[in-house]
């Protein structure tokens, strides 16, 4: 059974896959929070990052539980945490650039996140 809020985010992501392409030098690169909202995701060094569709962040920074919730707007999410500590206290906003299977999250400061695969 799906809660009010989880259909609502689902809603707004499925709406916004179609919309989340920006044009770049002839190619195509999907910059929507849904496409990896509910996906595996895994960098080189072995971290796992889970946005799931019920607002809760989970998965592993350097072997440390990463423990949080986001928002999104269907292009940006906004992330805080309650672990590990060399995240919490801090809210972190990006927008998500998809090539392939291959996501880099593109900070409000100008820098990025570490690159990680898409598993599904």
């Amino acid at each position: 059974m799906f809660s009010a809020g989880r259909l609502a985010v689902g809603a707004i992501c499925s709406g916004l896959l179609l919309t989340g392409c920006v044009e770049t030098d002839g190619t195509s690169t999907a910059t929507t929070a849904g496409a990896v909202i509910d996906q595996r995701l895994v960098s080189d060094q072995g971290d796992i990052f889970l946005i799931r569709s019920d607002g809760t962040v989970g998965g592993s920074l350097r072997g440390e539980p990463t423990v949080g919730t986001f928002t999104t707007d269907g292009r940006e999410i906004c992330s805080t945490y309650t672990s590990p500590p060399s995240l919490t206290g801090r809210e972190f906003c990006s927008v998500p650039e998809i090539d392939g299977n291959r996501v880099i999250f593109n900070r409000r400061d100008g820098s990025q996140s570490q690159p990680y695969t898409i598993e599904g």
